[in-house]
């Protein structure tokens, strides 16, 4: 039972549109059975400072944004109230003003269907950069569903958890959390030693590094950062920057999922280079509104 309540609205830059981003949630698979999606709402459970956690219910508000409404054990201050409201903000990527991408995007002919498909679509990023870090290195060479049924165990083992309405949720851990964990206790959720060292590697270079830093620095010197750890090529380096932090300068155009796309949209004999060229430092957006749309589409 929880005994503390808040409600925000938190406004979106438009176009915005809840439920397209329900629709994203509820068909990506590295989250599966993280949130509760019913009647319009999505419930997430959010860690909180001091190894606590609140349980946000995210609606659409009138106009263009979201209400939440956050439940909690104890009383909630104001400074977690914020810490909420931003990461529910972050999550659905609300502040995404994606007026330039959608310009280009409306004068490429072959986008018109999928922009028609994905209208009110924000990019629905990791819930933390904790999480996201995280699950790049458990992808490595592994499975989506793989990958994210061990980050969910480590989410159980590590990660604060709450209980609402009888039902028990957890959170993902925080950074802090993670970077203090040894090879020993990080290798039960890790596929082999490799994989266990650079979750080592990444979760402390990340946190050594600092989320400020890798948010508001030059996007290539945030990329270098992040690739000087290691177990961070140039793929992992920008999974983190777009689905963990939403900066779309940059994605790995080269790799089959997104040449796949490339091909199907603009042809077999269109070079991804063209792609790049056309969208500049939207590229991420690209990627992200044209492998969601093509999917919607069922291409």
């Amino acid at each position: 039972m929880t005994a503390a309540r808040f409600t925000s609205t938190l406004p979106a830059t438009p176009p915005f549109e809840l439920r397209q981003s329900l629709r994203v949630i509820g068909g990506f698979a590295p989250c599966t059975g993280e949130q509760e999606l019913s009647d319009g709402a999505v419930r997430k459970a959010f860690g909180l400072r001091g190894g606590r956690a609140a349980m946000v219910t995210v609606t659409a508000a009138p106009g263009c944004g979201v209400t939440v409404r956050g439940d909690a054990p104890e009383p909630l201050g104001p400074a977690d109230v914020a810490a909420l409201e931003t990461a529910v903000a972050r999550w659905l990527s609300l502040d995404d003003d994606l007026t330039d991408f959608l310009a280009i995007a409306a004068d490429d002919p072959a986008m018109r269907d999928i922009l028609a498909v994905t209208r009110g679509l924000h990019q629905v990023r990791f819930a933390s950069l904790a999480e996201g870090a995280a699950y790049f290195v458990l992808t490595q060479r592994t499975s989506q569903a793989l990958a994210g049924a061990r980050k969910r165990r480590l989410a159980a083992a590590f990660g604060p958890r709450i209980k609402v309405d009888d039902q028990e949720w957890g959170a993902f851990p925080t950074l802090d959390t993670l970077a203090g964990l040894g090879a020993g206790e990080l290798a039960p959720f890790t596929g082999n030693a490799r994989q266990t060292d650079y979750l080592v590697h990444v979760l402390r270079g990340v946190g050594d590094i600092g989320e400020e830093y890798l948010r508001t620095a030059p996007y290539a010197d945030a990329s270098a950062a992040l690739r000087a750890i290691r177990g961070v090529g140039a793929f992992t380096a920008s999974a983190i920057l777009l689905r963990a932090l939403g900066r779309p300068d940059e994605v790995s155009l080269e790799m089959a999922q997104f040449a796949q796309p490339v091909a199907q949209v603009y042809g077999d004999q269109t070079p991804v280079e063209a792609v790049r060229e056309r969208y500049g430092r939207h590229v991420g957006w690209w990627a992200y509104f044209t492998r969601i749309g093509l999917g919607w589409l069922g291409e």
